[in-house]
C-alpha cells in the first residue's frame, strides 16, 4: 500500500477541499490550480479535474454546468450546521488574547469523527480494521467509538467498533495511509482500496 505518495495526494486533496467555496458559481479548475500552487502544490489542471471528480464520489460536491468553464463548490446541504462551517473555515480563525478556558482540551480528530458534525442521520456499520501499533496508541487516546475492541496480532492490532458510516470516517481512513487496512465491511474496504489505487495510479507515469 502506498505511503509517502498517498499522503502527498491526501494533503493536496485536503487543501483542495478547503479552497472550495460554499455556493455557486464555484471555482474553476484553472483557478484552483493557481490557489494550490500558491499553497505550495505543483499540480496540473487535468490532475485537479481528476481530484474533483474523485472527491465528488465521497464528499457532497457539485459542479456548476450552467456556464463554461465549469465551477465546483460544496453542495447547498453540505454545511447546514454552523459547527461544520466553523470546522471548514478554521484556517481563518485567530485565537484572541483572552482565549476562553478549556479550548486546549478540544480534540479535533475526535470532533471530526463524532456524530456532532453529521448534517443528517447516517447508518451505523461494524468496522473492522488492521492498524499499526503506533496508530492503535493514537486511537486509544482519541476513540472512534465507545465500544472499541482491540486484538493484539503478531504485527499490529485488529480494531472492531460500531461507527457512523460518514464522510468524516472515510476521510480519516484515507488519511492514515499504510497505517491501517479496512477489513470489514467489504463495501467500504473496496471503496477505500479504489480511491487509494486511483490516487497511486496518478504517480505511475
Amino acid at each position: 500500500m502506498p505511503s509517502a505518495t498517498t499522503r502527498a495526494t491526501l494533503s493536496r486533496q485536503w487543501e483542495l477541499l478547503r479552497q472550495l467555496p460554499s455556493r455557486s458559481p464555484g471555482i474553476t479548475s484553472a483557478e484552483m490550480v493557481a490557489r494550490l500552487q500558491d499553497a505550495g502544490f505543483s499540480i496540473s489542471k487535468r490532475s485537479i479535474e481528476r481530484d474533483l471528480n474523485e472527491l465528488s464520489l465521497i464528499f457532497p460536491l457539485e459542479r456548476n454546468d450552467k456556464s463554461i468553464p465549469y465551477g465546483w463548490h460544496w453542495a447547498a446541504t453540505a454545511y447546514g450546521d454552523m459547527r461544520q462551517q466553523a470546522v471548514q473555515r478554521f484556517r481563518q480563525l485567530r485565537t484572541p488574547d483572552n482565549a476562553a478556558d478549556g479550548l486546549r482540551d478540544v480534540d479535533l480528530q475526535a470532533c471530526l469523527l463524532s456524530e456532532a458534525l453529521q448534517p443528517v442521520e447516517t447508518d451505523r456499520i461494524e468496522l473492522q480494521l488492521w492498524i499499526s501499533d503506533n496508530l492503535a496508541r493514537q486511537v486509544r487516546d482519541a476513540p472512534l467509538a465507545a465500544d472499541m475492541q482491540f486484538t493484539q496480532l503478531e504485527r499490529g492490532q485488529r480494531l472492531r467498533a460500531v461507527v457512523s458510516n460518514s464522510w468524516q470516517l472515510r476521510w480519516w481512513l484515507l488519511s492514515q495511509g499504510d497505517s491501517l487496512i479496512v477489513e470489514q465491511p467489504l463495501a467500504l474496504r473496496q471503496q477505500i482500496a479504489d480511491t487509494l489505487s486511483n490516487a497511486a495510479a496518478q504517480y505511475s507515469d
